[in-house]
């Protein structure tokens, strides 16, 4: 069977399917998408540790409340062995934004019997924690080194590159610390005074654009367990997405520096501001 021609308009019919060539895209509603609207893969290792820029489009997405929202809610879960024998399990929290929605699970790395008792007994445990996203992809991991005098986190960025360090500095009657970029620039520092032992002001020259804070747990847990939930408040002027993820490594630093009953880091004595 053969091509037939149409003798109205001139056209031909085709009916060989497999000889024609593919359509040009139009502007039609079925053209294909141009190839810069495809999602671009995540740029390991290009630009500066932790862009946005350079991350996939899912991760961005599911940071998108670490980058954007004006509040993080951070809450620490604690399993029933450990309240009931005291026994330090791994840490693990969930921070989600202003709307409620989970953003990023936090775990704590080190499996087994061998890991658990260098946790409790080790003091030269290097603790790790993995924040992970809800589709299981890393985002940051925090790490701190055991330490004699001055503690210390330093924070990874998602493509493993060094975001940041947390260093704890001395003082007389207040906590401070400085959030330090990887080329040694004070990006801010974070100062909890002395009759507000639940708060940490974030500044950047002198000017606050954050705030962190301790939340009341309850009686029951404050009394028993040492699982606690804190908030970290943004200014509108705090807009960059890097020093935003710091902020929220610093509120992981905070309570484990601070109120984590672990060798004998929290005082225990605190009370709500």
């Amino acid at each position: 069977m053969g091509n037939r021609t149409d003798g109205g308009s001139g056209s031909e019919l085709e009916l060989n399917w497999g000889s024609r060539e593919p359509r040009p895209q139009g502007d039609g509603p079925d053209a294909a998408p141009p190839a810069e609207e495809a999602e671009a893969p995540a740029l390991a290792g290009k630009g500066p540790p932790g862009d946005p820029r350079y991350m996939s489009m899912e991760l961005r997405f599911s940071l998108e409340a670490v980058l954007k929202s004006p509040m993080l809610h951070m809450r620490q879960f604690r399993e029933t062995v450990e309240i009931l024998i005291g026994w330090e399990g791994k840490n693990q929290y969930s921070i989600s934004g202003e709307d409620g929605r989970n953003s990023v699970f936090v775990g704590e790395t080190g499996e087994g019997w061998a890991s658990g008792l260098m946790r409790n007994f080790w003091p030269f445990y290097r603790t790790r924690l993995e924040c992970m996203t809800p589709t299981g992809m890393m985002a940051l991991a925090v790490e701190i080194p055991w330490s004699l005098f001055f503690a210390r986190a330093e924070v990874l960025a998602w493509d493993g590159r060094l975001l940041g360090t947390i260093e704890q500095r001395w003082t007389v009657f207040q906590r401070c610390l400085d959030i330090v970029s990887p080329t040694g620039v004070v990006l801010a520092s974070v100062v909890g005074p002395f009759f507000k032992p639940w708060t940490f002001r974030v500044l950047k020259r002198d000017e606050e654009v954050a705030v962190i804070r301790k939340r009341w747990s309850g009686m029951l847990q404050e009394s028993f367990t040492d699982a606690d939930n804190f908030t970290v408040e943004f200014q509108p002027s705090c807009t960059d997405p890097r020093l935003r993820q710091l902020l929220m490594s610093t509120a992981l630093f905070v309570d484990l520096l601070y109120f984590d009953n672990r060798k004998g880091r929290s005082s225990g004595l605190s009370l709500p501001d």
